[in-house]
């Protein structure tokens, strides 16, 4: 089974057929999805959502969100006891959009700590901004979850696994300019690893200028076995306890 531990099936991309879009996954033996909120209409989509097509839900503010020196987390106080809701995110630092810096460092210290009350893992997006990430974080103190959507080299990899954190990479290790990006994949062991589709977003290749969506999971989990030189069912078994036990009290999936 797989697990894909980062989609946006609350974005307007899969209105039209989700029920079709979590069927074809299923098929592809994705048991679990991870619906990430960006913000307070996705949040309360996200746990609509996982509530009705028993996937899962996480709840979040997007950097390019940020409109407050001391945002909420949106809708958290009234969401998060759904059984459904696992996780806080997407939080972190995006430093290609015009919030301000300090406004969302400000807000990611607050995220972090609120998570560690609700005792929930966050999911950490990082774009143009890595050495404040990891600055705010070594701050925090220990922190359980995923830096999403990995994207940086063997340094960073090795800097992120060393706060305890699990590392997620997309179908952007089949882009043939990204070489090394695959050899991040290559740093990181799989107990530490993650798998998601970040969908509607990042296509294989060979789809680019398609709709993603989780059904494309095991594309990507025979990527990483390439890669790594081992088999698709080891990625499938390691990465999906792997979300298990970062994201569900249980251990175990649906």
């Amino acid at each position: 089974m797989f697990f894909d531990t980062h989609s946006h099936l609350n974005l307007p991309q899969f209105e039209a057929d989700l029920p079709s879009v979590v069927e074809r996954a299923r098929q592809n033996k994705v048991s679990d999805i991870l619906v990430v909120g960006i913000d307070p209409a996705s949040n309360r989509k996200a746990v609509r959502i996982a509530s009705e097509y028993k996937l899962w839900a996480a709840l979040g503010l997007h950097p390019s969100d940020i409109e407050t020196d001391n945002p909420a987390l949106p809708g958290i106080k009234e969401l998060s006891p759904n059984d459904r809701v696992v996780a806080v995110g997407e939080i972190g630092l995006d430093y290609t959009c015009a919030v301000d810096h300090s406004r969302q460092i400000t807000a990611f210290r607050s995220f972090l700590e609120m998570a560690k009350n609700l005792g929930f893992p966050v999911i950490i997006h990082s774009r143009d901004a890595a050495e404040d990430t990891l600055s705010v974080l070594r701050q925090a103190g220990p922190t359980k979850g995923v830096w999403h959507c990995f994207s940086g080299d063997v340094k960073l990899a090795e800097e992120v696994l060393d706060l305890g954190l699990f590392v997620s990479f997309t179908a952007n290790i089949t882009y043939r300019k990204n070489e090394a990006l695959r050899q991040a994949v290559v740093a990181v062991p799989l107990e530490r690893l993650l798998l998601e589709t970040d969908c509607p977003f990042m296509p294989p290749e060979g789809r680019r200028g398609q709709r993603n969506e989780p059904a494309n999971i095991p594309l990507l989990a025979k990527a990483i076995a390439d890669i790594k030189q081992t088999d698709i069912a080891e990625v499938a078994e390691k990465t999906y306890n792997n979300s298990c036990g970062l994201f569900l009290k249980s251990g175990t999936g649906t």
